[in-house]
Protein backbone atom coordinates (compact mmCIF):
# COMPACT_ATOMS: atom_id res chain seq x y z
CA UNK A 1 0.00 0.00 0.00
CA UNK A 2 1.29 3.42 -0.78
CA UNK A 3 1.81 6.43 1.85
CA UNK A 4 -1.21 8.29 -0.18
CA UNK A 5 -3.41 4.74 0.01
CA UNK A 6 -2.25 4.64 3.52
CA UNK A 7 -3.58 8.31 4.58
CA UNK A 8 -6.64 8.19 3.05
CA UNK A 9 -7.53 5.44 4.67
CA UNK A 10 -7.04 6.69 8.01
CA UNK A 11 -9.33 9.93 7.17
CA UNK A 12 -11.75 7.15 5.99
CA UNK A 13 -11.48 5.51 9.26
CA UNK A 14 -11.52 8.76 11.37
CA UNK A 15 -14.37 9.99 9.64
CA UNK A 16 -16.42 6.67 10.02
CA UNK A 17 -15.83 6.78 13.88
CA UNK A 18 -16.91 10.73 13.96
CA UNK A 19 -20.09 9.93 12.54
CA UNK A 20 -20.44 6.54 14.48
CA UNK A 21 -19.96 8.37 17.75
CA UNK A 22 -22.52 11.81 16.75
CA UNK A 23 -25.72 11.87 18.59
CA UNK A 24 -28.94 12.00 16.99
CA UNK A 25 -30.12 14.86 19.47
CA UNK A 26 -28.33 16.91 21.71
CA UNK A 27 -31.12 15.63 24.60
CA UNK A 28 -32.76 12.10 24.11
CA UNK A 29 -35.82 13.37 25.30
CA UNK A 30 -35.93 16.35 22.88
CA UNK A 31 -38.69 16.06 20.49
CA UNK A 32 -37.81 18.39 17.43
CA UNK A 33 -40.11 20.75 16.14
CA UNK A 34 -40.28 20.36 12.38
CA UNK A 35 -42.14 22.51 9.82
CA UNK A 36 -45.26 21.02 8.46
CA UNK A 37 -47.44 22.39 5.35
CA UNK A 38 -48.66 25.67 5.73
CA UNK A 39 -52.12 24.83 4.79
CA UNK A 40 -52.25 21.52 7.50
CA UNK A 41 -50.93 24.04 10.02
CA UNK A 42 -52.65 26.89 10.02
CA UNK A 43 -56.04 27.46 11.36
CA UNK A 44 -57.08 29.98 8.79
CA UNK A 45 -59.69 28.97 6.22
CA UNK A 46 -58.46 31.85 3.68
CA UNK A 47 -55.73 29.36 2.44
CA UNK A 48 -58.08 26.48 1.89
CA UNK A 49 -60.67 28.82 0.47
CA UNK A 50 -57.89 29.78 -1.92
CA UNK A 51 -56.67 26.10 -2.63
CA UNK A 52 -60.65 24.87 -3.31
CA UNK A 53 -61.43 28.49 -5.90
CA UNK A 54 -58.28 27.52 -7.98
CA UNK A 55 -58.92 23.94 -8.22
CA UNK A 56 -62.34 24.21 -8.63
CA UNK A 57 -64.03 21.35 -10.31
CA UNK A 58 -66.04 23.36 -12.77
CA UNK A 59 -63.70 26.21 -13.28
CA UNK A 60 -61.04 23.39 -14.58
CA UNK A 61 -63.70 21.66 -16.76
CA UNK A 62 -64.66 24.94 -18.51
CA UNK A 63 -61.02 25.52 -19.57
CA UNK A 64 -60.19 21.51 -20.25
CA UNK A 65 -63.36 21.86 -22.68
CA UNK A 66 -62.56 25.62 -24.52
CA UNK A 67 -60.32 23.45 -26.23
CA UNK A 68 -60.14 21.44 -29.17
CA UNK A 69 -58.33 18.12 -29.02
CA UNK A 70 -55.21 17.85 -30.92
CA UNK A 71 -54.94 15.08 -33.38
CA UNK A 72 -52.77 12.16 -32.24
CA UNK A 73 -51.10 10.51 -34.79
CA UNK A 74 -47.72 7.83 -35.01
CA UNK A 75 -44.66 9.96 -36.36
CA UNK A 76 -43.54 7.12 -36.86
CA UNK A 77 -45.79 5.68 -40.18
CA UNK A 78 -47.03 7.01 -42.90
CA UNK A 79 -50.12 5.33 -43.01
CA UNK A 80 -51.92 6.06 -39.62
CA UNK A 81 -53.67 8.67 -40.82
CA UNK A 82 -53.22 9.72 -44.20
CA UNK A 83 -56.75 8.78 -44.65
CA UNK A 84 -58.18 11.16 -42.30
CA UNK A 85 -59.90 14.15 -42.93
CA UNK A 86 -59.64 16.03 -39.80
CA UNK A 87 -57.49 18.44 -38.79
CA UNK A 88 -56.80 19.82 -43.05
CA UNK A 89 -57.88 23.10 -43.64
CA UNK A 90 -60.14 22.19 -46.26
CA UNK A 91 -62.50 24.98 -45.50
CA UNK A 92 -59.50 26.69 -47.45
CA UNK A 93 -58.89 24.67 -50.40
CA UNK A 94 -62.19 22.77 -51.17
CA UNK A 95 -63.23 26.05 -53.36
CA UNK A 96 -60.10 26.70 -55.31
CA UNK A 97 -60.44 22.79 -55.67
CA UNK A 98 -64.06 22.70 -57.42
CA UNK A 99 -62.82 25.97 -59.63
CA UNK A 100 -60.04 24.01 -61.42
CA UNK A 101 -61.90 20.96 -61.59
CA UNK A 102 -64.54 22.38 -62.79
CA UNK A 103 -62.05 24.97 -65.21
CA UNK A 104 -60.23 21.87 -66.46
CA UNK A 105 -63.50 19.75 -67.16
CA UNK A 106 -64.63 22.90 -69.08
CA UNK A 107 -62.10 22.80 -71.80
CA UNK A 108 -61.78 19.15 -72.26
CA UNK A 109 -66.01 20.02 -73.19
CA UNK A 110 -64.92 22.78 -75.32
CA UNK A 111 -62.13 20.64 -77.33
CA UNK A 112 -65.00 18.23 -77.88
CA UNK A 113 -67.43 21.00 -79.88
CA UNK A 114 -64.57 22.11 -81.43
CA UNK A 115 -63.87 21.19 -85.39
CA UNK A 116 -60.94 19.13 -85.41
CA UNK A 117 -57.73 19.91 -87.36
CA UNK A 118 -55.14 18.84 -89.20
CA UNK A 119 -52.97 18.29 -85.55
CA UNK A 120 -52.49 15.07 -84.57
CA UNK A 121 -51.60 14.42 -80.56
CA UNK A 122 -49.92 11.20 -79.92
CA UNK A 123 -51.02 11.15 -76.04
CA UNK A 124 -54.93 10.92 -77.06
CA UNK A 125 -54.10 9.07 -80.15
CA UNK A 126 -56.54 11.28 -82.06
CA UNK A 127 -56.83 14.35 -84.04
CA UNK A 128 -57.52 18.06 -82.50
CA UNK A 129 -57.99 21.29 -83.12
CA UNK A 130 -55.67 24.28 -83.63
CA UNK A 131 -56.54 25.87 -80.44
CA UNK A 132 -56.13 22.65 -78.54
CA UNK A 133 -52.54 22.00 -80.31
CA UNK A 134 -51.54 25.44 -79.73
CA UNK A 135 -52.14 24.74 -75.82
CA UNK A 136 -50.77 22.01 -75.59
CA UNK A 137 -47.60 23.30 -76.98
CA UNK A 138 -46.71 25.61 -74.56
CA UNK A 139 -47.40 23.27 -71.77
CA UNK A 140 -43.96 22.98 -70.97
CA UNK A 141 -42.96 26.76 -71.17
CA UNK A 142 -46.15 26.82 -68.27
CA UNK A 143 -44.32 24.63 -66.05
CA UNK A 144 -41.66 26.88 -65.85
CA UNK A 145 -43.54 28.73 -63.60
CA UNK A 146 -43.43 26.02 -60.70
CA UNK A 147 -39.71 27.05 -60.12
CA UNK A 148 -40.85 30.51 -58.53
CA UNK A 149 -43.91 29.00 -57.15
CA UNK A 150 -42.17 26.26 -55.53
CA UNK A 151 -39.75 29.23 -53.89
CA UNK A 152 -42.53 31.18 -52.38
CA UNK A 153 -44.36 28.16 -50.99
CA UNK A 154 -41.60 26.89 -49.35
CA UNK A 155 -40.70 30.22 -47.53
CA UNK A 156 -43.77 30.99 -46.88
CA UNK A 157 -44.22 27.46 -44.98
CA UNK A 158 -41.16 27.78 -43.26
CA UNK A 159 -42.22 31.10 -41.49
CA UNK A 160 -45.51 29.67 -40.31
CA UNK A 161 -43.71 26.85 -39.00
CA UNK A 162 -41.29 29.57 -37.21
CA UNK A 163 -44.45 31.38 -35.85
CA UNK A 164 -46.17 28.79 -34.62
CA UNK A 165 -43.23 27.22 -32.66
CA UNK A 166 -42.76 30.79 -31.16
CA UNK A 167 -45.96 30.97 -30.11
CA UNK A 168 -45.15 27.46 -28.32
CA UNK A 169 -42.55 28.93 -26.63
CA UNK A 170 -43.94 31.74 -25.43
CA UNK A 171 -46.78 29.65 -24.12
CA UNK A 172 -44.04 27.41 -22.54
CA UNK A 173 -42.18 30.25 -21.35
CA UNK A 174 -45.15 31.27 -19.55
CA UNK A 175 -45.68 28.10 -17.44
CA UNK A 176 -41.95 28.13 -16.88
CA UNK A 177 -41.97 31.90 -14.98
CA UNK A 178 -45.65 31.27 -13.25
CA UNK A 179 -44.23 28.17 -11.34
CA UNK A 180 -40.76 29.88 -10.71
CA UNK A 181 -42.94 33.31 -9.84
CA UNK A 182 -44.95 31.09 -7.12
CA UNK A 183 -42.61 29.34 -5.85
CA UNK A 184 -40.17 32.34 -5.15
CA UNK A 185 -43.03 34.29 -3.23
CA UNK A 186 -44.11 31.08 -0.83
CA UNK A 187 -40.47 30.07 -0.23
CA UNK A 188 -39.25 33.70 0.18
CA UNK A 189 -42.61 35.07 1.89
CA UNK A 190 -42.87 32.20 4.55
CA UNK A 191 -39.66 31.24 5.24
CA UNK A 192 -38.72 34.43 7.56
CA UNK A 193 -42.12 33.00 9.62
CA UNK A 194 -40.66 29.71 9.62
CA UNK A 195 -37.21 30.33 10.99
CA UNK A 196 -38.33 32.18 13.46
CA UNK A 197 -41.30 29.80 14.90
CA UNK A 198 -38.11 27.35 14.98
CA UNK A 199 -35.89 29.66 16.58
CA UNK A 200 -38.74 30.45 19.56
CA UNK A 201 -39.28 26.69 19.75
CA UNK A 202 -35.81 26.21 20.69
CA UNK A 203 -35.98 28.94 23.63
CA UNK A 204 -39.15 27.24 25.11
CA UNK A 205 -37.56 23.79 25.67
CA UNK A 206 -38.80 22.22 28.84
CA UNK A 207 -36.41 19.83 30.61
CA UNK A 208 -37.90 16.88 32.15
CA UNK A 209 -37.37 16.01 35.92
CA UNK A 210 -39.34 14.46 39.14
CA UNK A 211 -41.67 17.61 39.43
CA UNK A 212 -42.61 18.12 36.31
CA UNK A 213 -43.95 16.91 32.96
CA UNK A 214 -42.32 17.88 29.72
CA UNK A 215 -45.01 19.44 27.14
CA UNK A 216 -45.64 17.14 24.53
CA UNK A 217 -44.27 18.82 20.88
CA UNK A 218 -48.03 18.35 19.26
CA UNK A 219 -49.34 20.68 22.01
CA UNK A 220 -46.32 22.94 21.62
CA UNK A 221 -46.96 23.49 18.02
CA UNK A 222 -50.22 24.09 18.58
CA UNK A 223 -48.89 26.88 20.68
CA UNK A 224 -46.91 28.53 18.68
CA UNK A 225 -49.19 28.29 15.84
CA UNK A 226 -51.68 29.94 18.17
CA UNK A 227 -49.56 32.67 19.48
CA UNK A 228 -48.16 33.54 15.84
CA UNK A 229 -50.32 35.38 14.09
CA UNK A 230 -49.85 35.15 10.02
CA UNK A 231 -53.23 36.43 8.91
CA UNK A 232 -52.25 39.32 7.12
CA UNK A 233 -49.50 37.18 5.17
CA UNK A 234 -51.97 34.24 3.68
CA UNK A 235 -54.42 37.12 2.63
CA UNK A 236 -51.76 38.85 1.24
CA UNK A 237 -49.77 35.33 -0.46
CA UNK A 238 -53.57 34.24 -1.43
CA UNK A 239 -54.00 37.29 -2.95
CA UNK A 240 -51.07 37.23 -5.51
CA UNK A 241 -51.97 33.50 -6.07
CA UNK A 242 -55.44 33.91 -7.07
CA UNK A 243 -53.73 36.85 -9.77
CA UNK A 244 -51.07 34.48 -10.99
CA UNK A 245 -53.67 31.85 -11.52
CA UNK A 246 -55.90 34.01 -13.55
CA UNK A 247 -52.95 35.24 -15.90
CA UNK A 248 -52.83 32.58 -18.64
CA UNK A 249 -56.70 32.91 -18.93
CA UNK A 250 -56.68 36.75 -19.58
CA UNK A 251 -53.92 35.48 -21.73
CA UNK A 252 -55.86 33.40 -23.42
CA UNK A 253 -58.91 35.44 -23.58
CA UNK A 254 -57.03 38.03 -25.16
CA UNK A 255 -55.36 35.71 -28.03
CA UNK A 256 -58.65 33.88 -28.85
CA UNK A 257 -61.18 35.74 -31.31
CA UNK A 258 -63.63 38.32 -29.64
CA UNK A 259 -66.59 36.51 -31.40
CA UNK A 260 -67.50 33.20 -32.08
CA UNK A 261 -69.73 31.77 -34.56
CA UNK A 262 -73.32 31.35 -33.28
CA UNK A 263 -72.56 32.73 -29.57
CA UNK A 264 -74.34 36.29 -28.20
CA UNK A 265 -71.98 38.83 -26.48
CA UNK A 266 -74.08 37.63 -23.27
CA UNK A 267 -73.23 33.97 -23.68
CA UNK A 268 -69.84 34.28 -24.55
CA UNK A 269 -69.25 36.85 -21.23
CA UNK A 270 -70.45 34.51 -18.76
CA UNK A 271 -68.28 32.10 -20.60
CA UNK A 272 -65.03 33.82 -20.06
CA UNK A 273 -66.65 35.07 -16.52
CA UNK A 274 -67.39 31.24 -15.74
CA UNK A 275 -63.58 30.22 -16.53
CA UNK A 276 -61.56 32.85 -14.31
CA UNK A 277 -64.65 31.96 -11.72
CA UNK A 278 -64.19 32.70 -7.36
CA UNK A 279 -60.56 33.65 -8.46
CA UNK A 280 -61.31 37.66 -8.84
CA UNK A 281 -63.97 39.43 -7.13
CA UNK A 282 -67.16 40.76 -9.86
CA UNK A 283 -65.17 44.35 -10.10
CA UNK A 284 -61.45 42.70 -10.59
CA UNK A 285 -62.53 40.42 -12.94
CA UNK A 286 -64.89 42.93 -15.01
CA UNK A 287 -61.73 44.80 -15.07
CA UNK A 288 -60.27 41.70 -16.77
CA UNK A 289 -63.20 40.92 -19.47
CA UNK A 290 -64.56 44.33 -20.25
CA UNK A 291 -61.62 45.54 -22.03
CA UNK A 292 -64.60 47.75 -24.27
CA UNK A 293 -65.96 50.90 -23.51
CA UNK A 294 -69.07 52.64 -24.88
CA UNK A 295 -69.46 56.43 -25.85
CA UNK A 296 -69.94 57.23 -22.10
CA UNK A 297 -67.02 55.54 -20.81
CA UNK A 298 -69.55 52.74 -19.12
CA UNK A 299 -67.49 48.94 -19.81
CA UNK A 300 -69.09 46.53 -22.30
CA UNK A 301 -68.65 43.94 -24.25
CA UNK A 302 -68.47 44.61 -27.23
CA UNK A 303 -65.79 44.50 -30.36
CA UNK A 304 -67.04 47.29 -31.95
CA UNK A 305 -67.01 49.88 -28.99
CA UNK A 306 -63.41 51.48 -28.25
CA UNK A 307 -60.95 48.98 -26.81
CA UNK A 308 -59.27 50.73 -23.79
CA UNK A 309 -57.08 47.45 -22.26
CA UNK A 310 -55.86 44.58 -22.67
CA UNK A 311 -56.20 41.91 -20.05
CA UNK A 312 -52.92 40.67 -19.71
CA UNK A 313 -52.06 43.56 -18.75
CA UNK A 314 -54.51 44.78 -16.24
CA UNK A 315 -53.09 41.43 -14.21
CA UNK A 316 -49.49 41.89 -14.73
CA UNK A 317 -50.03 45.41 -13.42
CA UNK A 318 -51.67 44.05 -10.16
CA UNK A 319 -48.85 41.48 -9.59
CA UNK A 320 -46.11 44.21 -10.11
CA UNK A 321 -48.30 45.72 -6.80
CA UNK A 322 -47.85 42.59 -4.92
CA UNK A 323 -45.07 41.77 -5.70
CA UNK A 324 -43.54 45.21 -4.17
CA UNK A 325 -45.99 44.64 -1.35
CA UNK A 326 -44.37 40.76 -0.75
CA UNK A 327 -41.09 42.27 -0.77
CA UNK A 328 -41.30 45.34 1.68
CA UNK A 329 -44.25 43.94 3.63
CA UNK A 330 -43.71 44.34 7.44
CA UNK A 331 -44.39 41.40 9.70
CA UNK A 332 -45.97 41.92 13.06
CA UNK A 333 -42.65 40.06 14.56
CA UNK A 334 -40.08 43.04 13.98
CA UNK A 335 -37.58 39.84 14.38
CA UNK A 336 -38.67 38.48 10.77
CA UNK A 337 -38.25 41.20 8.71
CA UNK A 338 -35.37 40.91 6.66
CA UNK A 339 -32.62 43.49 5.56
CA UNK A 340 -33.20 46.22 2.86
CA UNK A 341 -30.98 44.36 0.65
CA UNK A 342 -33.15 41.04 1.01
CA UNK A 343 -35.93 42.92 0.59
CA UNK A 344 -34.86 44.41 -2.42
CA UNK A 345 -33.00 41.39 -4.24
CA UNK A 346 -36.27 39.73 -3.39
CA UNK A 347 -38.18 42.59 -5.17
CA UNK A 348 -35.79 42.26 -7.88
CA UNK A 349 -36.01 38.55 -8.39
CA UNK A 350 -39.84 38.93 -8.39
CA UNK A 351 -39.96 42.26 -10.61
CA UNK A 352 -37.50 40.32 -13.42
CA UNK A 353 -40.13 37.14 -13.10
CA UNK A 354 -42.94 39.54 -13.89
CA UNK A 355 -41.12 41.25 -16.73
CA UNK A 356 -40.80 37.83 -18.18
CA UNK A 357 -44.32 37.22 -18.06
CA UNK A 358 -44.73 40.37 -19.71
CA UNK A 359 -42.21 39.50 -22.66
CA UNK A 360 -44.09 35.98 -23.07
CA UNK A 361 -47.39 37.83 -23.59
CA UNK A 362 -45.63 40.37 -25.58
CA UNK A 363 -44.42 37.55 -27.90
CA UNK A 364 -47.70 35.74 -28.58
CA UNK A 365 -49.83 39.36 -29.03
CA UNK A 366 -47.04 40.11 -31.78
CA UNK A 367 -48.18 36.55 -33.48
CA UNK A 368 -51.26 37.67 -32.96
CA UNK A 369 -51.27 40.98 -34.16
CA UNK A 370 -48.79 40.78 -37.57
CA UNK A 371 -49.46 38.11 -39.96
CA UNK A 372 -47.07 37.97 -42.89
CA UNK A 373 -46.92 41.03 -45.00
CA UNK A 374 -50.04 41.30 -46.96
CA UNK A 375 -47.70 42.19 -50.65
CA UNK A 376 -46.20 38.60 -50.25
CA UNK A 377 -49.35 36.89 -49.76
CA UNK A 378 -51.02 38.46 -52.85
CA UNK A 379 -47.95 37.95 -54.64
CA UNK A 380 -47.76 34.12 -53.90
CA UNK A 381 -52.26 33.45 -54.24
CA UNK A 382 -51.86 35.53 -57.75
CA UNK A 383 -49.28 32.98 -59.06
CA UNK A 384 -50.21 30.11 -57.33
CA UNK A 385 -53.34 30.61 -59.10
CA UNK A 386 -51.95 31.67 -62.33
CA UNK A 387 -49.77 28.93 -62.56
CA UNK A 388 -52.83 26.47 -61.81
CA UNK A 389 -54.93 27.72 -64.22
CA UNK A 390 -52.88 27.91 -67.11
CA UNK A 391 -51.15 24.50 -66.27
CA UNK A 392 -54.85 22.85 -65.80
CA UNK A 393 -56.28 24.29 -69.11
CA UNK A 394 -52.56 23.31 -71.14
CA UNK A 395 -52.16 19.53 -69.44
CA UNK A 396 -56.22 19.69 -70.61
CA UNK A 397 -54.92 19.93 -73.30
CA UNK A 398 -52.32 17.62 -74.33
CA UNK A 399 -53.76 14.54 -72.20
CA UNK A 400 -57.23 14.94 -72.29
CA UNK A 401 -59.71 13.60 -69.42
CA UNK A 402 -57.07 10.98 -67.69
CA UNK A 403 -55.11 14.37 -66.89
CA UNK A 404 -58.19 15.52 -64.64
CA UNK A 405 -57.37 12.81 -61.42
CA UNK A 406 -53.73 13.73 -61.61
CA UNK A 407 -54.11 17.62 -61.79
CA UNK A 408 -56.29 17.29 -58.50
CA UNK A 409 -54.14 15.79 -56.34
CA UNK A 410 -51.16 17.93 -57.94
CA UNK A 411 -54.08 21.24 -57.17
CA UNK A 412 -54.83 19.65 -53.99
CA UNK A 413 -50.99 19.15 -53.06
CA UNK A 414 -49.96 22.86 -53.42
CA UNK A 415 -52.94 24.69 -52.17
CA UNK A 416 -52.86 22.27 -48.72
CA UNK A 417 -49.25 23.71 -48.44
CA UNK A 418 -50.44 27.48 -48.42
CA UNK A 419 -53.53 26.32 -46.54
CA UNK A 420 -51.40 24.59 -44.04
CA UNK A 421 -49.18 27.65 -43.57
CA UNK A 422 -52.54 29.63 -42.84
CA UNK A 423 -53.59 27.13 -40.23
CA UNK A 424 -50.03 27.33 -38.60
CA UNK A 425 -49.05 31.17 -38.41
CA UNK A 426 -52.25 31.91 -36.25
CA UNK A 427 -52.32 28.99 -33.97
CA UNK A 428 -54.46 30.70 -31.23
CA UNK A 429 -58.12 29.81 -32.51
CA UNK A 430 -60.68 26.94 -31.74
CA UNK A 431 -58.83 24.33 -34.13
CA UNK A 432 -57.07 21.00 -34.24
CA UNK A 433 -53.94 22.44 -35.01
CA UNK A 434 -53.97 25.10 -32.78
CA UNK A 435 -52.72 25.60 -29.06
CA UNK A 436 -54.38 23.76 -26.09
CA UNK A 437 -54.72 27.46 -24.14
CA UNK A 438 -57.07 25.98 -21.99
CA UNK A 439 -55.18 23.38 -20.62
CA UNK A 440 -52.27 25.62 -20.43
CA UNK A 441 -54.16 27.25 -18.04
CA UNK A 442 -54.84 24.01 -16.03
CA UNK A 443 -51.60 22.89 -15.81
CA UNK A 444 -50.62 26.78 -14.29
CA UNK A 445 -53.65 26.17 -11.72
CA UNK A 446 -51.97 22.72 -10.52
CA UNK A 447 -48.65 24.42 -10.41
CA UNK A 448 -49.90 27.28 -8.03
CA UNK A 449 -51.83 25.09 -6.15
CA UNK A 450 -49.02 22.58 -5.60
CA UNK A 451 -46.88 25.65 -4.40
CA UNK A 452 -49.47 26.74 -1.56
CA UNK A 453 -49.68 22.79 -0.40
CA UNK A 454 -45.98 22.55 -0.34
CA UNK A 455 -44.35 25.65 1.58
CA UNK A 456 -43.84 24.89 4.66
CA UNK A 457 -44.04 26.57 7.79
Amino acid sequence: MTNREASQSRVLSDISKDVVDLPEHDNDNEQPLLPKPLHSSCSSDILSRTLQDILRPERIAALEACDVDAVKYNPHSFFSYIFTFRGRNFSMTVYPLLALLLWGIGWQLLFIFLDKGESYNEQINAYVSDLQHLLASIDSLISQLITPVSFLLTFRLGRAAIRFWDARQAAGKMTEICRANIATVTVNFISPLRLKRRHDSRRQKTYQDDDTIQIDAQEKNAQLVHNFDIEDEIKLLCEYARWLTSFPVAVKHFLRPEKRQGWENSAYYKKRRFEIGPLLSDKDANNVILVHEDDNGKAVFDKDAKRVRDPPLVVLNRLHELSYNIAFHSYSDEACNPSTHQRSALFQQLNNQVNILYGSYGTMERIKNTPLPFVYVIHLRTFLLLYLFLWNMTSVASSGWIALPALFAFNWSLLGIEAASVECELPFDWKANHLTLGKICVVIANNVAQALKEVRY
